[in-house]
């Protein structure tokens, strides 16, 4: 098993905690969103950009709420791998 270099000494489980515990609050805010314009718009985002693309819909506000639907989704997997990765460093402290 690798030996991995022990976390800064001003990193505490606690401060992982926190972090880990605002990363959640954050994904319940994009998760709400997502709902937002899945309740919307009642497609999917690719069928909505795909309809975009064709021309049809509005230019405004349809390819502002296709963006931020696109950077939600992205978002939520950036937290999501944080999460996880916060997830592992607190069991290895716990250990």
């Amino acid at each position: 098993m690798q030996a991995f270099a022990p976390l800064p000494k001003n990193i505490s489980r606690n401060a992982l905690t926190h972090l880990r515990d605002d990363l959640a609050r954050r994904e319940s805010v994009l998760q709400t969103m997502i709902h937002r314009f899945e309740t919307q718009y009642k497609i999917s985002l690719e069928t909505f950009e795909t309809r975009l693309a064709q021309g049809q819909g509005q230019e405004h506000p349809d390819w502002e709420d296709s963006i931020e639907w696109r950077n939600a989704l992205d978002e939520l997997k950036q937290a999501d791998l944080m999460k996880r990765v916060l997830e592992w460093l607190l069991r290895s402290k716990a250990r």
